[in-house]
């Protein structure tokens, strides 16, 4: 019988294994209310609720003066021109109506700037918060794209929800006013417009923005699966150059990217399609106000033509606002299908292991004291994504506190998922694990999280310094800062890791830089996890191949001062490795054999059972009493950071700052708006026609004032007298002629943009993409190039250059039209009036021009801290298993936080003055006008210009104010768009030092399949280093070799050994020409490798790295991108590959075979697995070199000795060059080479080093 969980007797850890297939998939999740205005939820305390309200309020109500305008002049019309009393009555009016207007626009826009600022934030903080704590399951079932939400989605909400918002409830309220207005002046003729334009009006946006919608959230699923592929290409960067998978990856990328184009061509002539009918409705419906009105004024008495005129002028503006209010209903659609996206994370349904939740018994460390066990009873489990695949069947164990219990086993055969479970990473799917006589679930899962420490087979380091790092693992009572850090000292020490802190530039203080501790090697990255583990004093340590990485000489330092360490006594270590060495002296052994304990006991009674599992792997890894010592891999980073200067105190400072920006080139500064837009044209000039195709439809749009001025001057004339009813109808239907216009116009400029925009933003992410992929190491290594960093200028900046190609630049040219053409057409038609209006354009341009550079600066430092917070939530969510055994959810949500609130006090002066600039020149149109009432009544008072002339010039002139106005309001979407394009082509004119894409030949070969393919008779092998020197760009005072001289025969397999930072690592890479050497040259069959082509060169090579970084995709396609460049693995090939390594039957068992997936960087199988299968990539390129670092690190010793016979098997036909910790593995090569502080110091075979008294022999024997 299953134990009960619950007091009803239920099992939620059963009831959770059949749940979680069936709840909804990333994306899918249904969303409470995750309509646009569920956006503003993050709006939750009284102020900002406050500033929402006011901000609605003064929207709203400056919405109210132009229908005011409009009855004063119906007042100016009756008596015009009019008298000296007249106009300074008038101008009064005017003056108190733009001051007004001037301070509603300063109050609404201010408020919008702040709440489109607070909801983005607030979404981001909400969204980090609620994916930290989230479980494992919902990390492997979703795979969720924690960057794009945070960069492009989160942009795009703020955008959607700031000023945007402001102006489009101004012209929904002045459409509201204008028609109340119009009813109390004649309830006929406003009501004959508002049958004509309301149901039509309602129709054409109702149904465009369903649409927009749909194919918003469409493109955004491609893009962000595109921005997935991206990520996980930087990441393995060096894995894609080594194996030439940069076309195919790219390929891949580049596939979704047209996939979201196509969506984004929908969307765009959606869009335009919506926008010209928007205005064809505004310019029909003035048509048939003119008409209606006409016929009124003639019947009328005296007064008629100055109401007429004031519905129509109400009507024609509020339509030609609401008309303009179209480009901003996309940028709503937008907002809400990115805001899904976020919400669908923040609302994913309560999951079974909640983090935060405070309910459960109190853990401490009596839980796990003294006279204490943990039990499993009857526990079976599957992991979520795998569900028919059995990793635990039925175990029942008993682990005494207080004890060392080691686990070994096979790959894959549940080790770590003990682990996982003691955690509560998972709950079992059967059964239960009870700790001092309650079951997990029954304690608080924080609490007991607290009791127990995790060090990772794959360690994970955080950016930061060194002592933040170890920090991070006190869970107890806050300490002062000199107790914390001796505590820290005495934690690195027991690592054995004080002795290469100490050798550190900055010691304790180093940055360790971006994401993973690229700064240090596995084997520093392992010792500092385990201090991290030990700073708090555990009651339970769980170390799962937590010494892996590290030399047995290190690995015995430590376990003797875990013995010594007085805490050892009451503390519970459970032990999981494949080097059996390390768990010789446990109290007990659990060997694990296909999800069942094959056998436990200690090591002498499992050593003395015949035919025992665990003797046939002792046999299996030829373990002596003195074991050999298996030392690190070192990294160029590491050698570097080691022998820097540590007095350059200067330099660690502006590492510091660097490393915790994004991706900032200072080339990102020289980059002039004429030369960004010159780059932009050049890269959409395979658009061309539809580029000047939409400049055609932008002049029509941004000329439509001209032909509105002329037919609007005259029928005001002849309604303000005698009506001819011939004219009114001819000149009602030219207003028509201009409603066809502009529906032709706006769906030809929207749509031919939208399809320039969309392909430019597709051909800049690829672009990118390519550029990132193409350059050197020695460029990743430099500060500022964090893979989210990275993926951010691909994704989000990329993304905001429709800010110069789409609806934003068509709708500058149409407005650059209309000020220009009006400007010209006042000037024909009455100069002196028009020279004196456009006297105040200064003042307008200065206006928007201050504030544009105030955006400007604001979105450059909001950049920089949301790349910093975005840098930091990605790291985390990447390493959401150390985050959860650590505990510090809640402290790396603070982080953010902090991180993004950096420039939080400055957001919100800048935009209290960039919106004070925007009030005023959005108001200045109200100051125009009563200049323009002033001085036009003069002039026609005088007998210089006719009533006619006057009534052209001024519409001309108001509606190329408005259109500044328009240009103005668009500054931050300009301004973003060129920040972004500078970093965006600033990264596209890096060029690398090493161009894997140099010398190749422009002609895409013909795939061949590999069984086709056969080794030129002239390629051997050999390898000759003559006078090599290195030492890297980062680190010009630390060299890595000097004058160093090696000769590697065709055929020979020579292994590489040493201590840390000695300079194998760095030979490899020299050979994969990862690097160049600085001096001295390499030869390959004879020829410098220099002078043949990169591509070139590493075909002949296949590596396999100690991280075995696998892609998204399924298990024949991550073994298929080891084929050579332009051949391509059939499914033969692959099963011939993984027989060979001896992964054929574990493939085959796996729930789809070959077609299983992989998950992001082969997150659905084990370190083992993953190695298995970055070996079976190698092998499948039948490489006449094969470079092994590591390549068994993760594997068991069963699985070590058939690999190793694989490999002996297929170097014989190879050169083979390999280190690796465990000496035994390179016992027969042909030839060990002992490396020393960069130079060879012995050489030989195995059996010649132990006669020789040296290192070698003193390694072995230690």
């Amino acid at each position: 019988m299953i134990p009960s969980l619950n007091g009803d007797g239920s099992n939620p850890t059963t009831l959770r294994k059949m749940l979680y297939p069936l709840l909804p998939k990333s994306g899918a999740v249904k969303t409470k209310g995750a309509s646009y205005f569920a956006l503003f939820r993050p709006l939750q305390d009284v102020q900002s609720r406050l500033i929402l309200a006011t901000g609605v309020v003064l929207a709203l109500a400056a919405g109210a003066p132009l229908p005011i305008i409009g009855v004063i002049f119906a007042r100016i019309i009756n008596h015009f021109p009019p008298s000296e009393e007249d106009v300074r009555t008038r101008i009064y009016q005017l003056l108190a109506v733009a001051i007004a207007y001037f301070a509603v626009t300063w109050g609404w826009a201010f408020c919008w700037g702040i709440v489109g600022a607070r909801v983005s934030r607030g979404l981001r903080t909400q969204m980090v918060h609620r994916a930290l704590g989230l479980d494992q399951t919902y990390y492997e079932t979703q795979c969720p794209d924690i960057t794009s939400r945070l960069t492009v989605d989160a942009q795009t909400v703020q955008s959607g929800t700031a000023e945007k918002v402001g102006i489009f409830l101004q012209s929904i309220s002045y459409f509201i006013v204008a028609f109340i207005v119009g009813f109390v002046l004649n309830a006929r003729l406003t009501g004959i417009l508002f049958a004509a334009v309301i149901p039509s009006m309602t129709i054409v946006i109702c149904t465009g923005t369903t649409v927009l919608s749909r194919f918003s959230k469409e493109s955004s699923e491609s893009t962000t699966e595109a921005a997935s592929i991206a990520e996980g290409a930087i990441k393995a960067v060096q894995v894609v150059q080594a194996f030439d998978a940069f076309d195919t990856l790219t390929k891949d990328h580049e596939n979704h990217l047209k996939v979201a184009m196509r969506v984004g061509l929908k969307k765009a002539i959606a869009g335009a399609v919506l926008l010209g009918s928007v205005f064809f409705i505004a310019y029909a419906a003035n048509a048939l106000a003119f008409w209606q009105g006409s016929k009124i004024a003639e019947s009328s008495s005296n007064g008629g033509a100055g109401t007429v005129y004031a519905i129509v002028f109400l009507i024609l503006d509020a339509s030609f606002v609401i008309g303009q209010a179209g480009p901003f209903i996309q940028s709503f659609s937008a907002a809400a299908s990115a805001g899904r996206r976020i919400l669908s994370l923040i609302d994913y349904p309560d999951i079974p292991i909640d983090v935060y939740s405070k309910d459960g018994l109190p853990a401490d460390q009596q839980t796990l004291g003294p006279e204490k066990e943990i039990t499993f009873n009857d526990v079976s489990f599957s992991y979520p994504a795998r569900a028919l695949d059995t990793v635990l069947n039925n175990i029942n164990l008993k682990i005494d506190t207080g004890t060392t219990v080691g686990i070994v086993g096979s790959s894959g055969s549940g080790k770590s998922t003990i682990a996982a479970l003691l955690l509560r990473l998972y709950d079992p799917c059967q059964g239960s694990i009870i700790i001092d006589g309650q079951t997990i679930p029954s304690y608080n899962l924080s609490s007991l999280r607290n009791q127990i420490a995790l060090v990772d087979q794959d360690p994970a380091v955080f950016s930061g310094t060194v002592y933040t790092n170890i920090r991070d693992g006190y869970k107890g009572d806050l300490l002062p800062e000199e107790d914390m850090r001796e505590r820290c000292v005495e934690a690195a020490k027991a690592a054995d890791a004080w002795t290469f802190i100490e050798s550190l530039p900055y010691g304790f203080e180093t940055w360790l830089g971006e994401p993973g501790g690229t700064k240090l090697s596995g084997g520093q990255k392992q010792r500092l996890c385990l201090a991290r583990a030990l700073v708090g004093n555990p009651s339970l340590l769980v170390l799962d191949e937590a010494t892996s990485a590290l030399d047995t000489i290190s690995e015995a330092a430590i376990l003797t001062s875990l013995g010594k360490s007085r805490s050892m006594k009451h503390r519970t270590t459970v032990m999981i490795a494949h080097r059996l060495a390390s768990v010789k002296s446990a109290d007990n052994i659990i060997v694990m054999g296909r999800g069942h304990i094959l056998e436990q006991g200690s090591h002498d009674a499992l050593i003395s059972i015949p035919n025992g599992a665990y003797r046939s792997l002792i046999e299996a890894q030829k373990l002596s009493p003195n074991s050999p010592p298996e030392h690190e891999v070192s990294t160029p980073a590491e050698v570097a950071i080691i022998e820097t200067d540590k007095s350059d105190s200067e330099e660690k400072q502006h590492e510091i700052e660097s490393l915790s920006s994004g991706y900032t080139p200072d080339e990102a500064m020289s980059f002039g708006t004429i030369q960004i837009i010159g780059r932009c044209l050049a890269l959409s000039r395979s658009r061309v026609f539809f580029t000047l195709l939409a400049l055609v439809g932008a002049l029509i749009t941004g000329g439509l004032i001209l032909g509105e001025s002329i037919i609007f001057g005259h029928l005001v004339s002849l309604l303000n007298g005698p009506v001819n009813a011939s004219r009114v109808d001819f000149y009602c239907l030219m207003f028509f002629v201009v409603s066809l216009a502009a529906l032709i116009g706006y769906i030809t400029s929207g749509s031919c943009f939208g399809i320039v925009s969309e392909h430019l933003i597709m051909r800049t992410r690829d672009l990118s993409l390519r550029t990132i992929l193409r350059q050197d190491m020695e460029w990743f290594l430099q500060s500022g190039r964090s893979t989210s960093s990275l993926v951010s200028v691909i994704s989000m900046d990329s993304g905001h250059l429709s800010g110069l190609s789409g609806v934003i630049i068509g709708t500058m040219v149409s407005a650059l039209v209309s000020v220009v053409g009006g400007a010209i057409l006042a000037h024909i038609v009455a100069w002196k009036i028009a020279i004196v209006l456009f006297a105040t354009s200064p003042v307008v341009v200065l206006a928007g021009f201050f504030r544009f550079r105030v955006l400007a600066k604001l979105e450059e430092k909001n950049q920089l801290a949301y790349t910093e917070a975005a840098s930091l939530a990605t790291e985390a969510c990447s390493s959401i298993r150390t985050i959860a055994a650590l505990g510090t959810e809640k402290a790396t949500s603070k982080r953010f936080d902090l991180a993004i609130d950096k420039y939080r006090e400055q957001t919100f002066r800048s935009t209290a003055l960039g919106n004070l600039l925007l009030a005023f020149a959005l108001s200045i149109t109200y100051f125009v006008y009563s200049l323009a009432y002033w001085w036009g009544a003069k002039q026609v008072r005088s007998g210089e210009y006719s009533s006619l002339q006057f009534f052209i010039v001024l519409p001309a002139i108001l509606f190329s104010a408005q259109a500044a106005g328009q240009i103005f309001s668009l500054a931050p979407d300009i301004g973003r768009a060129k920040g972004a394009a500078s970093r965006v082509f600033a990264l596209h004119d890096q060029k690398p030092g090493i161009d894997i894409t140099s010398h190749t030949t422009t002609a895409t070969p013909t795939p061949t399949p590999i069984s086709e393919v056969k080794r030129s008779s002239s390629s051997t092998g050999a390898i000759k280093f003559q006078n090599v020197s290195l030492t890297y760009q980062s680190r010009p005072n630390a060299p890595i070799f000097t004058n160093l001289n090696l000769s590697i025969k065709a055929g020979e397999t020579v292994a590489l050994v040493g201590r840390s930072g000695a300079g194998k690592t760095s030979t490899i890479s020299l050979i994969e020409r990862f690097y160049d050497p600085t001096g001295g040259s390499i030869l390959l069959d004879g020829i410098d490798i220099k002078s043949v082509p990169v591509q070139q060169h590493r075909a002949r090579i296949s590596l396999v790295a100690q991280d075995p970084d696998l892609f998204s995709g399924s298990v024949a396609f991550n073994v298929g991108l080891g084929a050579r460049p332009g051949h391509v693995a059939t499914r033969e090939d692959v099963i011939e590959a993984c027989k060979a390594v001896g992964i054929h039957d574990f493939v085959s068992g796996l729930p789809d075979g070959y077609e299983t997936q992989c998950g992001n960087n082969g997150s659905q199988l084990s370190g083992g697995q993953k190695q298995r299968v970055a070996i079976a990539r190698a092998y499948i390129r039948d490489p006449e070199i094969l470079l092994l670092d590591e390549a068994t690190s993760a594997l068991d010793s069963q699985s070590e000795a058939q690999i190793q016979e694989a490999i002996t098997a297929v170097s014989r036909k190879r050169t083979t060059i390999m280190i690796a910790h465990r000496l035994t593995s390179v016992q027969k090569a042909d030839r060990i080479l002992v490396f020393d502080k960069g130079k060879i110091v012995e050489e030989g075979r195995h059996e010649d080093l132990m006669r020789g008294g040296g290192i070698y022999e003193q390694m072995i024997k230690a």
